[in-house]
């Protein structure tokens, strides 16, 4: 039986036979590689292969000209605008009805000691001076926080 220091002599002559077989050429190029990264070449390369390549713009095609359209009669029916006007509401107003929401909303008194109770206008309902029918219609206010 071998000793313990003719083990380890073993051990380490078969280390060296088994670095001897990766050779210089494989060592020079794990120290060229090193390099290369610690230069940055390398990473910047890895960065562009991560990132979609831009989009090439394409041009658009031509289109040949088609050239003017023939002169020919316009067609459509012209209607003359009303005497005053048409656009918007013809003042003044006059209400003719009113109506109130359903439920009443309760507005809290501004020291916190009580209540109002307040009915609400949904709608009004008015008249121009052309005779056109107006309706105002309200939302709810929203609540005071």
């Amino acid at each position: 039986m071998a000793s313990l220091q003719e083990q380890r002599r073993a051990i380490a002559e078969g280390m060296r036979r088994s670095r001897a077989a990766t050779g210089e050429a494989q060592r020079n190029a794990t120290g060229n590689s090193i390099i290369e990264q610690r230069t940055g070449r390398a990473v910047a390369d890895d960065i562009n292969r991560l990132t979609k390549p831009p989009a090439q713009r394409r041009t658009l095609r031509p289109i040949e000209p088609v050239g003017s359209l023939p002169a020919s009669r316009g067609r459509g029916v012209y209607k003359t605008p009303a005497a005053g006007g048409t656009a918007g509401i013809a003042g003044p107003l006059q209400e003719t009805e009113r109506t109130y929401a359903a439920t009443p909303e309760y507005i809290e008194s501004i020291d916190g000691r009580g209540y109002w109770r307040v009915r609400r206008v949904e709608t009004i309902t008015m008249v121009d001076a052309n005779g056109n029918e107006v309706v105002f219609n309200y939302l709810q206010a929203p609540p005071i926080l």
